[in-house]
């Protein structure tokens, strides 16, 4: 049985990009599309990553949860749980609602 495609690996343009970054690593901040909220996903097929690749990736994403929320919400959370994909590193960000 052959395995399935990694979706985050192929990252379709169906939803808003924000950015693509190459250096210093790899990897896509977009919006996600089963919740519709900004993502970051790693530009490698891989789970482990440095505290110092999560610190910027947190960083860019800020960024764009502050133009993304801007006006709606004035907090948010960074989301590491990966449920659907466990074996891509990506995270959400989330408003804080309560």
């Amino acid at each position: 049985m052959a395995d399935r495609p990694c979706d985050l690996c192929q990252l379709a343009h169906y939803t808003q990009w924000y950015a693509e970054f190459h250096h210093p690593f790899r990897f896509t901040i977009l919006d996600c599309d089963s919740c519709d909220v900004p993502i970051v996903v790693l530009g490698e097929h891989r789970v482990e990553v440095t505290l110092e690749e999560v610190a910027y990736m947190e960083k860019a994403l800020s960024l764009v949860a502050e133009q993304r929320f801007a006006g709606k919400f004035s907090k948010w959370i960074f989301d590491h749980q990966m449920r659907q994909i466990p074996d891509h590193y990506h995270f959400h960000v989330r408003p804080l609602l309560w």
